[in-house]
């Protein structure tokens, strides 16, 4: 497997995994530009590659591919969401990502990802997640969120309480 990316942007606002992703992948060989914001591209000087994640603060990695592809070109960009979703996805490799990791990702993945080899490229085919447990999982994150309130959850998810409460019984784990 060929990594074909040497100078490497990641763009992180959880400051654990940053500073885990940015070790782990300087010991594979990549020079790191690791940032806890979207970063002002005057100020880099040179990137084959970027790792975004998609939500950084109120912000979104979305909005910075445009400007990374006029900057460098034919720079390479993943991004990687906790909360990934189709529609998030299919935007991304719109805008010109190559790949779109769910997290936890390991730096495995990462390099995965960056990957010339064209076997490597689907990252996710290790671990597809179904749209039913991506589903789950966000409306897991969404109960979470509201303290395990039923009531508020529906409302942030746009559901009534009923609906909601299905969905959680027809998706328990067996």
């Amino acid at each position: 497997m060929k990594i074909a990316v040497k100078k490497l942007l990641l763009v992180e606002d959880d400051k654990r995994l940053r500073e885990v992703l940015q070790e782990e992948l300087s010991e594979r060989g990549f020079e790191v530009q690791a940032f806890a914001a979207l970063p002002d591209l005057a100020t880099i000087q040179t990137a084959d590659g970027a790792l975004l994640d998609l939500r950084i603060g109120n912000e979104s990695g979305l909005d910075i591919i445009d400007n990374l592809k006029k900057r460098f070109p034919g720079i390479r960009i993943v991004l990687m969401s906790g909360f990934g979703s189709v529609a998030s996805a299919v935007k991304a490799m719109q805008l010109g990502a190559e790949n779109f990791l769910t997290k936890p990702v390991t730096p495995d993945m990462i390099v995965k990802a960056f990957a010339v080899d064209e076997a490597s490229v689907d990252v996710n085919k290790e671990s597809e997640i179904s749209l039913a447990r991506m589903e789950r999982e966000y409306i897991d994150y969404v109960l979470q969120t509201s303290d395990g309130n039923i009531t508020q959850a529906a409302k942030k998810l746009g559901l009534h309480r009923q609906s909601l409460q299905r969905k959680l019984r027809k998706n328990v784990p067996k």
